[in-house]
């Protein structure tokens, strides 16, 4: 990432967090910040998402599947529907992302996620 020149606006994209374990949510937070991304949350329920979804809209997510027993899929169908892209960081098995069609042919780096993958991952979205 080259550094801006003087006088010149910087925009940084707006990524989402949902994470309801709260050293990786720090550990998501930290690096997102670090390859130049605005991070909004992190969200450890799919009530907080959706808080912070009504105060801003993202340029991209990063998504946890299972949050204390909820599973993110409103979450994800609303960020569908508003055309944001997203990526599950989830130790959720295959067979259980493709019962829910919103989920399905998403992107899941897994748990425990490679970080340096992450950032590339999102810069992409």
């Amino acid at each position: 990432m080259s550094e801006p020149e003087k006088g010149e606006v910087v925009v940084r994209r707006i990524v989402l967090v949902v994470e309801d374990e709260f050293f990786i949510a720090m550990e998501l937070e930290s690096v997102l910040t670090r390859g130049g991304f605005e991070v909004l949350g992190p969200a450890s329920s799919v009530g907080q998402a959706f808080e912070l979804l009504r105060s801003q809209r993202p340029d991209a997510a990063v998504l946890d599947v299972t949050l204390n027993g909820e599973n993110i899929t409103p979450v994800a169908v609303l960020l569908k529907t508003w055309g944001v892209p997203f990526v599950l960081a989830s130790a959720s098995d295959p067979a259980e992302l493709a019962r829910h069609d919103v989920l399905a042919n998403v992107p899941n780096l897994g748990k425990p996620t490679d970080m340096k993958r992450l950032v590339e991952v999102v810069r992409s979205l």
